[in-house]
């Protein structure tokens, strides 16, 4: 008997491993089969509604033209769009190469779960392979756990979602949630991004180059970004560029994209979806040349009226439906919000344009100024800026920063004790209770910019240093805590740069903020908050930052209101000594005082005394309704004005003369606060409330927010017009005239803070109303020039905003509006002897009908002065010292004697308070009459007239140099005196 061969061959051992390894896998097949039953049945209902429920999408915002301007930034940016939008070619391209079977399973692959189930037994984990149904339930129903458990569970509901859904809707669901890179989720939200189109625009190339990068974002992006330091030209393709919170990108083309672009080609040409002639033309194609990276803001505006809007849509959202801040964020960032700003990106450009020629519209040619420009700053023997008290403003860059960009303490600022612990006594650093400041440095830029650079703290807290008579002590063990902060090199003392913060761009000083309103429905068209600056959530002072208005402030907390109670652009005002609490104050801009004058020549000369006089007889309750009514005090949410009432602050509060009258306040205004208070002067006495949008639209069309004009009556227009015509000849007449502008009437208001460190000018047209302000981020820099630079470059840009416009050099009169001649010593009727005062003091203004002068001036009376005392001549004055004027008859008399001896510039017109005292009846010789003289005998005397044509007052003083430009001790320009002469003055002729 023959036996078989017992040799063992490979072909043997290869069909026993087959043998065995189908019982372990019918065995263990079984095993999980029958756990995966009973974890499928712990699987509850599957709600479909989940799929776009709670989908975070992008909001965006809109210009005044409906034009999109910013995409918000989030960490995910989404657009839903529909099936019918996406094209076949789209759709294959996805189904290709994440699910060629999609279109015929149930939900699940078979032959991808036995996959996956043999890879977590061999090896531990489980592997891809999921359908376009699965990959949709792990991002909408499951946590991204990589367990069997959670794998079966996926596979159960993607079943019950097949059942529920069409396949239609799957994709599409699908492709809106699906992760594309650069922050771009969904298939509308890359094609954007990537090629700067909309999804139905998608070529083959294109949608083959997304489909590419639903395997691994992170690995298949089309482009990638990288820093500036990274670049390398030679081996990199840059595509673009992008900024982000501040940090310059590049944009360079990433090749393992375009591999797996060509499996996806082939993948389709494979199923079909591609024939040979569209496959042969895509593989062509070099997708470097598709590529245009999107952009998520207008990028040649900067962000200043975009962050405000979004701020300005939160508030909004929590006022109307009670939603806390976080909630409200939540909304506007992932809610799919369509914003429709006020900005007017062509006024926008026009505005920043004028800020990038900021030197040059107000000096000149950079090259031929010596810097820093603007400033008026004092230093020490080291270069480093000091203020009046000689306190450190700003270290020199080189006292503090090593070339390596370290801070440094010289040897004698520091000192490391025996036991370990470091002293430190240096003027760059501030020690408080809880940490320990370092000064800010500065440097000079190219174009002359004093530059500003912030430093932040020493990164002890409180607990981790004492302070003692002037040195900070830090112990060994906090030292140690933060490991490489301190370093000595060569004696001195590094500090790390790596671990205190120092803005090394720095911000140029000085800065200047400007905001354009149109008055009538309250849209923000414009917006700059800062010069040289982008980026998002940067420090905008157009809104975000207060400060003292000045003279700016009087038309409408002094003037405004005084012409509303009785006063007129007629009615006469003293410049003479005012007294607060027995003291004078305050000062004028010039040196002295005028005497008697107009309103309007108060607001044409801002002059001080006069303000603070009017409002003192106005009455603070009587102003602080109107500036309700202006915005400037918010009585329903005290939290969002600058205004201190007495009842938020009884002690220190902005309820006094200085705060109201001079803009010494103890916050400020913002510029948008006070040019839309100055809007309600142009609006014929109707004040509307600044908006930075128009309406708020959901996701799903319905309008969530909406801004529309509702005008609050300030005053009448009649008052309205009076202030809005004396503000025009501040322009024609008086301080303001560099804001002029050829063709449109133009009214504004000047105003410059103390010791020059805040500049403004506020103005508007028939058009619109802006405002100006300049000054340094620090209060304690002085500024080397007054408000008429703030007029000057108010006018450029305006000017700018206006051409094309219709001419306008005149504001519309409203009924009621009369003109009349007055005296400007009693604000009445002049009379003949009126006519007689040498000073010139008849004048012809408008009035709201009915407060026009009626009562005869009683200022002027007829007085006999002895020419020898200068004094009222009494019975003994010699008749040859005799003369008859016409005087002005102050009520009360102004002696200089009970006012230290300051005399008013037109004192010398008034009747003298005293009686001569140089003649009396012990020293005067009777006077004999000639009888022989038929005309004494007829008459008594025969004296010249002191009013015949060979009398000469006496010259009228000026406060000007020979230039017209004030003193180094005065606050403002002055370009024109009122006229001075014996006829009547029409404004209305210039």
């Amino acid at each position: 008997m023959q036996h078989r061969n017992m040799s063992i061959t490979p072909v043997k051992i290869l069909r026993y491993f087959i043998l065995i390894a189908l019982l372990i896998i019918i065995v263990f097949g079984t095993i999980f089969a029958l756990a995966g039953v009973r974890i499928m049945e712990e699987v509850k209902e599957v709600d479909p509604r989940v799929i776009s429920k709670d989908l975070s999408e992008t909001s965006f915002i809109y210009d005044l033209n409906e034009h999109l301007i910013e995409k918000i930034e989030t960490p995910e940016y989404r657009t839903m769009v529909g099936i019918e939008k996406i094209p076949a070619v789209t759709k294959n391209a996805f189904i290709a190469i994440e699910d060629e079977r999609f279109i015929k399973h149930i939900g699940i692959s078979p032959i991808g779960i036995m996959a996956s189930l043999r890879d977590t037994f061999l090896y531990g984990e489980t592997r891809g392979a999921s359908t376009i149904t699965q990959q949709l339930v792990k991002n909408t129903y499951l946590t991204p756990e990589r367990t069997l458990k959670r794998k079966l569970t996926e596979a159960r509901i993607a079943i019950e979602l097949e059942k529920k859904l069409s396949k239609d809707q799957i994709l599409e669901a699908y492709l809106n949630r699906v992760s594309m890179g650069q922050n771009a989720y969904g298939i509308q939200e890359a094609a954007q991004t990537y090629f700067s189109k909309d999804v139905e625009k998608l070529n083959a190339v294109e949608s083959a180059m997304l489909a590419a990068i639903a395997k691994s974002p992170n690995i298949y992006p089309p482009y990638m970004r990288v820093l500036p330091k990274d670049y390398d030209p030679e081996t990199m393709y840059k595509v673009g560029q992008v900024d982000i919170h501040g940090q310059t990108y590049i944009q360079v083309y990433n090749p393992e994209n375009e591999k797996r672009m060509r499996i996806v080609l082939r993948q389709m040409k494979k199923n079909g979806s591609l024939n040979e002639a569209e496959y042969n033309a895509a593989m062509k194609i070099d997708p470097k040349t598709l590529l245009k990276p999107g952009q998520k803001k207008s990028s040649d505006i900067t962000n200043y009226m975009a962050d405000y809007t979004k701020d300005d849509v939160v508030q909004g959202l929590m006022d109307k439906f009670g939603w806390t801040k976080e909630r409200a964020q939540d909304e506007l960032f992932y809610g799919g919000l369509k914003i429709y700003c006020t900005i007017d990106v062509a006024k926008q450009k026009a505005l920043e344009e004028a800020y990038r020629n900021f030197t040059s519209i107000l000096l000149g040619d950079p090259a031929n100024l010596k810097g820093p420009i603007l400033l008026d700053i004092k230093a020490d023997a080291y270069g480093n800026i000091v203020d009046d008290k000689g306190k450190f403003v700003y270290l020199n860059k080189d006292n503090m920063i090593t070339q390596e960009g370290h801070i440094y303490l010289a040897p004698d600022e520091f000192t490391y004790q025996d036991n370990g612990d470091l002293v430190l006594q240096s003027v760059k650093l501030q020690p408080y209770k809880n940490n320990i400041d370092i000064l800010d440095y500065y440097t000079i830029d190219d174009e002359k910019n004093l530059v500003s650079h912030t430093v932040g703290s020493l990164p002890f807290g409180e607990g981790e240093f004492t302070r003692s008579e002037g040195k900070v002590i830090i112990p060994k063990a906090a030292l140690e805590k933060h490991e490489g902060l301190f370093t000595v090199v060569d004696k001195y003392l590094h500090i790390d740069k790596a671990q205190v913060y120092i803005n090394t761009k720095g911000v140029v000083q000085p800065q200047s903020a400007t905001v354009l309103v149109d008055y009538r429905t309250g849209h923000i068209l414009a917006m700059v908050g800062g010069r040289d600056q982008d980026g998002n959530r940067i420090l905008n002072r157009a809104t975000g930052s207060s400060r003292q208005p000045g003279s700016a402030i009087k038309p409408i907390s002094v003037y405004l209101p005084a012409l509303a109670n009785n006063f007129t652009a007629g009615s006469s005002i003293d410049d003479i000594p005012f007294y607060v609490n027995g003291k004078v104050w305050p000062q004028n801009w010039y040196l002295g005082y005028r005497g008697k004058h107009t309103l309007r020549y108060a607001v044409e000369q801002s002059i001080n005394v006069s303000a603070v006089r009017v409002l003192n007889e106005v009455g603070i309750p009587t102003v602080k309704p109107y500036l309700e009514k202006m915005g400037i005090i918010n009585v329903a949410h005290p939290d969002r004005d600058t205004f201190v009432t007495s009842s938020e602050d009884p002690k220190y509060n902005d309820e006094n003369l200085s705060s109201l009258a001079l803009g010494g306040m103890t916050n400020g205004l913002t510029p948008l606060a006070i040019t839309a208070a100055f809007g309600s002067i142009a609006n014929e006495g109707f004040f509307n409330r600044p908006i930075s949008y128009t309406k708020v639209v959901d996701r799903d069309g319905n309008i969530l927010l909406e801004n529309p004009v509702e005008p609050v009556e300030v005053t009448s227009p009649q008052v309205a017009y009076i202030m809005k015509d004396i503000l025009r000849s501040v322009v024609t007449h008086g301080i303001g005239t560099r804001a002029a502008i050829q063709g449109q009437a133009v009214g504004g208001k000047t105003g410059t803070t103390q010791h020059t460190a805040d500049l403004w000018f506020v103005g508007f047209t028939n058009y619109y109303v802006a405002g100006t302000w300049i000054g340094n981020d620090s209060p304690r820099v002085r500024l080397n020039k007054n408000s008429m630079v703030a007029a000057q470059f108010w006018q450029y840009f305006m000017k700018t905003i206006h051409e094309g416009l219709e001419s306008k050099p005149n504001f519309p009169m409203p009924e009621g509006i009369v003109k009349a001649t007055f005296c400007n010593q009693s604000g009445k009727v002049p009379t003949e002897l009126c006519s007689e005062d040498p000073q010139g003091t008849i004048r012809t203004d408008i009035f709201i009908n009915g407060t026009q002068p009626k009562e005869p001036c009683e200022a002027h009376v007829e007085v006999e002065i002895c020419t020898e005392s200068g004094m009222l001549a009494n019975e003994y004055c010699p008749k040859d010292l005799r003369e008859t004027r016409v005087m002005v008859q102050r009520t009360p008399p102004y002696d200089p004697e009970e006012h230290s001896g300051v005399v008013p510039s037109d004192y010398q017109y008034q009747v003298p308070v005293k009686t001569c005292d140089i003649h009396n009846e012990e020293n005067t010789v009777p006077e004999f009459i000639d009888i022989f003289d038929p005309q004494d005998e007829e008459n008594g005397e025969n004296h010249s007239s002191p009013r015949d044509e060979n009398y000469n007052a006496p010259p009228t003083t000026h406060d000007h140099d020979e230039e017209g430009e004030p003193s180094p001790e005065e606050e403002e320009e002055p370009t024109h005196d009122e006229e001075e002469n014996n006829e009547a003055v029409d404004i209305f002729n210039p």
